[in-house]
């Protein structure tokens, strides 16, 4: 009888998302994303609104995440069934080679190798492979912060260095900008709740730091308006007062003179209503301007943006 009785339980018992997510290894980011593209995994929704799973799940995800480090794309793997995975598992197993002469190297330090030498040989095909598998394995948020963020610095210093070209930097930026667009647009198109404004200040030319907010803003159920680098300040203003606007961020680089940008800001901030949030990042050196949020690091931005869809409303932020 006791037996019978858990049986029933676990049969009924669920899981929320992060319960999920740490179970499988699979970031909750990355599931709400594959959710909305696969239908996978399904979840069972609460009068809340809340998602819950059942815990036969955990086994095929796991799955998922060994067939996705192998190279596999997350459209043929996360729609395959358990059997299909345990089948390509095995077969990859018997054909490695004995002794383990050639072991799979992972690891971030590599992944970053990688995607330098990639760069350094010009290989967009080889650096959107490694973006995609890197994507897939670890998620969005450990993906931005710790990946595409120690990449670009380093991408930035060997080129100061004189060690990488300008069209080798330049080569970098436009891959990875085409990227990051091509997975935070088609979620901010579907996006339910409040819209917020991306921009660089008139004068600013690299826009890659406003496409990783994006990415948090998107997934976060944020539809993104973006504006890009060199932005006129009355174009900023205008798209502004678009309605459903809750935000307005603003993307500074490290070079930036930050006096001049401060007074931007500040004319920015005046301009709006004070229902919308002004909010800028990248350069630690601005002075504090009244009215505006500055943010460090994305993973604070993060964690900003979290609140922002809470505050305002996201479907997502209840769930």
């Amino acid at each position: 009888m006791i037996r019978k009785m858990t049986n029933t339980i676990n049969e009924v018992a669920l899981i929320s998302i992060g319960g999920l997510a740490r179970a499988s290894g699979v970031p909750v980011e990355t599931l709400r994303n594959w959710e909305r593209r696969y239908g996978f995994p399904d979840p069972v929704r609460r009068d809340s609104g809340h998602r819950r799973y059942t815990w036969d799940v955990v086994e095929r995800l796991r799955l998922i995440r060994k067939v996705l480090e192998m190279g596999y794309k997350p459209s043929y793997a996360v729609a395959a069934d358990e059997e299909n995975l345990e089948r390509i598992l095995k077969e990859r197993e018997r054909d490695k080679p004995a002794g383990n002469e050639h072991p799979e190297m992972e690891g971030i330090d590599r992944e970053l190798t990688d995607w330098l030498i990639s760069v350094k040989n010009l290989d967009a095909v080889g650096l959107e492979v490694g973006l995609s598998r890197s994507w897939s394995r670890y998620g969005a948020y450990d993906f931005i912060t710790g990946l595409m963020v120690p990449f670009l610095r380093e991408v930035g210093e060997l080129w100061a260095q004189k060690k990488y070209t300008v069209a080798q930097e330049h080569f970098a930026s436009e891959v990875v900008e085409s990227f990051l667009a091509g997975h935070w647009r088609p979620l901010s198109q579907r996006a339910r709740g409040s819209s917020v404004v991306l921009a660089n200040l008139e004068g600013e030319l690299h826009n890659l730091g406003i496409h990783m907010a994006a990415v948090f803003l998107a997934l976060n159920d944020l539809e993104v308006v973006f504006l890009g680098a060199n932005t006129p300040l009355e174009d900023i203003v205008v798209a502004a007062h678009r309605k459903g606007v809750a935000a307005v961020i603003i993307g500074l680089a490290a070079s930036t003179e930050v006096n001049e940008a401060a007074a931007r800001l500040g004319e920015i901030r005046h301009r709006l209503p004070t229902t919308i949030v002004v909010a800028v990042g990248g350069n630690e050196q601005l002075p504090v301007t009244p009215g505006v949020v500055s943010i460090e690091t994305f993973e604070d931005f993060y964690d900003w943006v979290r609140a922002l869809a809470e505050a305002t409303g996201s479907p997502l932020s209840r769930q």
